[in-house]
């Protein structure tokens, strides 16, 4: 079904969505090449030549962003764009990015146990799209705690989509991320703040991360990780703090933030929350290349 372009989505609750959108034009062209299967060591680090982009193997070169340096990593677009900057306690990194959708994914990656390591406006790629050199630059990666590395677009709606040879140049970055064995992902705003319950607890999360714990909550915390079982949130609380429930509440969150536990964010957290606990991630992140 294709929409007339002046159709609104009158009963969406979402600010965002009430424009005009066609689907069918938004969606990003399909590049991908069966004979190409996925292999990360395409990705190789080149120093001491720098053949053009189509010369040989060569088909997109990535350029890592020291933050700090002569390139800057976030286009500035006036005073009324939104930019954040933070200190990092998962990368040990400053994180720093443009626009709404772009701050709460820093946000839900620093806190949710899942994810290994993450990085926002981490580079930029050079490829070849029609004959014309363009470069693309990422919002964001990350990579989960099972290796898989995701590279993200952020955008309000996909009426951000609407230009031909964006989609196009998307399409093209798309098919280099499977290449290497990397996923591309467009997220509009909607799917990144996903339900409120996500919004308040990644909030809360976020703000527990620096929080001290006592040597006794320390304990039970790495007998917690050492037996590997499974407990509700209300029984793990009463053994961190049986006098002081607001404490043992503050203790979990803390633990939940810097991946000693991990549960369902797009949950309200309850007395029956099942928390799983997670040992050290000791691998080699894929997305430091």
């Amino acid at each position: 079904m294709v929409l007339h372009p002046n159709h609104r989505y009158r009963g969406s609750a979402d600010p965002w969505s009430r424009c005009s959108i066609l689907p069918a034009v938004n969606t990003l062209p399909n590049l991908t090449d069966p004979s190409v299967r996925p292999n990360r060591r395409r990705l190789r680090r080149i120093t001491e030549q720098w053949l053009p982009i189509g010369e040989g193997d060569v088909v997109a070169r990535y350029t890592v962003f020291r933050h700090g340096g002569h390139q800057r990593p976030i286009i500035g677009r006036g005073g009324k764009h939104l930019r954040f900057r933070f200190p990092s306690t998962k990368t040990n990194t400053t994180q720093l990015g443009e626009g709404k959708g772009e701050a709460f994914l820093a946000l839900h990656n620093e806190v949710w146990s899942e994810v290994a390591d993450y990085e926002c406006h981490p580079g930029e790629f050079e490829v070849m799209v029609g004959g014309k050199r363009k470069r693309y630059r990422l919002d964001a990666i990350r990579m989960f705690r099972d290796g898989t590395v995701e590279v993200i677009e952020c955008k309000r709606t996909s009426k951000d989509l609407s230009d031909v040879e964006y989609r196009e140049l998307l399409a093209v970055i798309a098919e280099i991320c499977r290449s290497v064995g990397w996923k591309f992902r467009v997220l509009y705003l909607r799917d990144i703040k996903g339900p409120r319950a996500r919004q308040m607890n990644v909030w809360g999360l976020y703000c527990r991360r620096s929080m001290l714990l006592t040597p006794g909550e320390e304990r039970i915390a790495k007998r917690l990780v050492g037996n590997g079982a499974a407990v509700e949130w209300g029984d793990l609380r009463d053994r961190l703090a049986p006098t002081d429930p607001l404490r043992g509440d503050a203790a979990i969150e803390r633990m939940l933030a810097r991946g000693t536990l991990s549960t369902d964010l797009d949950v309200k957290f309850k007395s029956g929350t099942v928390l799983t606990p997670l040992k050290p991630f000791t691998g080699q992140s894929e997305i430091r290349v």
